[in-house]
C-alpha cells in the first residue's frame, strides 16, 4: 500500500484534515463553517492519492492534485493564523 512516494502526500493530507476536524474542539472560535468544506476536500484528495492503483492511476491526474496540495494546505493555515490575530 505505501509503495509510492505519492502515498506520503495522501498520508499528509489525511492529517491535516484530521487537524482541521479538531480546531472546532480546541479553538471554538477559530472555526467556521468554511473549513467543513476543505475538511471534505483534503480527506477526497488525501484518499485518491493514498490509494493510487485503485483511483485515478493517470500521472496527469495525480500531478495535478499535487499541485493543488500546496496552495490548499497555505490557505487553510494562513487563515487559522489570520483568524487567531483577528480575536
Amino acid at each position: 500500500m505505501l509503495n509510492h512516494q505519492i502515498n506520503s502526500l495522501g498520508i499528509i493530507l489525511i492529517t491535516v484534515a484530521l487537524f482541521l476536524s479538531a480546531v472546532p474542539f480546541v479553538r471554538p472560535n477559530l472555526f467556521q463553517r468554511q473549513d467543513i468544506l476543505l475538511i471534505i476536500v483534503f480527506f477526497i484528495c488525501g484518499s485518491i492519492l493514498l490509494f493510487p492503483n485503485r483511483l485515478y492511476s493517470q500521472g496527469v491526474t495525480q500531478f495535478n492534485l499535487i499541485l493543488l496540495i500546496f496552495p490548499a494546505v497555505f490557505y487553510t493555515f494562513e487563515s487559522l493564523l489570520l483568524r487567531n490575530r483577528k480575536n
